[in-house]
């Protein structure tokens, strides 16, 4: 059901969804405002207890700027199921069943945190006709990671030193033609500054790549973006660019 925020004159509009993906529901909706378009962004949200909700302030400015958002709670996640194992398969499912339900090409993919190795696997398939990737301190996983189920075995797989230099994506952002906008924050402690130096030296067929470094932020770029208007429409800047 459409819910429209009170008092806001350009009257941004959230429509709820649920969506059936593999054996899960997924909770989701469409942020969008008077004058928009369809949505062609679709945003997709981090682990630990993250939700499509850390993004709604970031997606209300894009709406504002005439840019409709689509996203979605993964599988295990807020308002969405649980019923079966989850995985970095597991969600490259559930993002492309909700890219391909829900926005409208030419694509922009925002993968914040874990899901940068999502929104650059969905970007590197041309049939998805992404126009934009944008990574939000965005990781990439060793190849040999991408089909274990979270746990033991998944986190064992990451504690091999550097293991991210190992990630199938660096192979396929080689023949990514699209745009690439890669967001990094100075005090991450979680995601090293190289990642998004090696996904930039390997994006050799994109149009633009583009390194934007946040000075003075940790890895909690969303949760800093809720409380900083400046920050926040910075970053609508950079994704509707």
């Amino acid at each position: 059901m459409p819910v429209t925020a009170a008092g806001d004159a350009n009257r941004i509009i959230r429509d709820d969804f649920d969506l059936p993906a593999g054996a899960e529901t997924l909770a989701g909706d469409i942020t969008t405002a008077n004058g928009c378009g369809p949505a062609r962004i679709l945003f997709l949200h981090g682990a630990g207890q993250s939700t499509r909700e850390r993004q709604r302030p970031l997606r209300q400015a894009l709406a504002l700027r005439g840019c409709a958002s689509a996203a979605i709670d993964f599988s295990g996640h807020g308002g969405s199921t649980a019923l079966a194992p989850n995985s970095l398969a597991k969600r490259m499912d559930e993002a492309q069943a909700a890219l391909d339900r829900f926005t409208e090409a030419p694509r922009t993919v925002v993968g914040v945190s874990m899901s940068g190795e999502i929104a650059m696997r969905l970007a590197c398939r041309p049939e998805n006709r992404i126009a934009h990737l944008v990574t939000i301190v965005g990781a990439i996983y060793d190849g040999a990671a991408f089909d274990i189920p979270f746990g033991p075995g998944f986190s064992a797989a990451l504690r091999r030193p550097d293991s991210w230099r190992d990630a199938d994506t660096l192979a396929q952002i080689r023949g990514y033609r699209g745009r690439i906008t890669l967001i990094r924050a100075s005090d991450d402690q979680v995601i090293p500054k190289e990642v998004s130096e090696l996904i930039a030296a390997n994006a050799h067929t994109a149009e633009q790549c583009r390194i934007v470094e946040l000075p003075g932020i940790d890895h909690r770029v969303s949760e800093r973006c809720a409380q900083d208007a400046s920050l926040r429409e910075l970053l609508a800047r950079l994704i509707a660019d």
